[in-house]
């Protein structure tokens, strides 16, 4: 029974931590820390200033809302352009390695 379990378990961690010359290669390898040694965030994004603004404004502000909209849009142009960027970025590495310019997600 305990080889089984264990069988189980290389398989389990052999599916999850790929060969680098397998489909996964790149991926992350379930780590909890990121390059630096610091704990990865489920919400990464490079508009953390603005985030953290719009929220500052709003725990201020909680009854109007409305005072805070300048600081949601600076938040939401961040967004787009963060996500521009990554899709131009994901554009160029499937160029690079000799794909189509999209990709199609079924």
């Amino acid at each position: 029974m305990t080889e089984n379990k264990s069988a189980d378990f290389a398989k389990i961690e052999r599916d999850a931590n790929p060969a680098p010359d397998s489909h996964n290669e790149g991926q992350p390898i379930r780590r909890e820390e990121d390059e630096r040694g610091l704990q990865r965030s489920k919400f990464f994004t490079d508009c953390s200033k603005q985030h953290s603004e719009s929220l500052r404004c709003i725990e201020d502000n909680y009854e109007q809302k409305d005072v805070c909209q300048p600081f949601f849009d600076a938040y939401k142009a961040c967004r787009r352009e963060e996500n521009q960027r990554r899709l131009e970025e994901n554009k160029r590495r499937i160029a690079a390695a000799g794909g189509s310019d999209f990709c199609v997600i079924q």
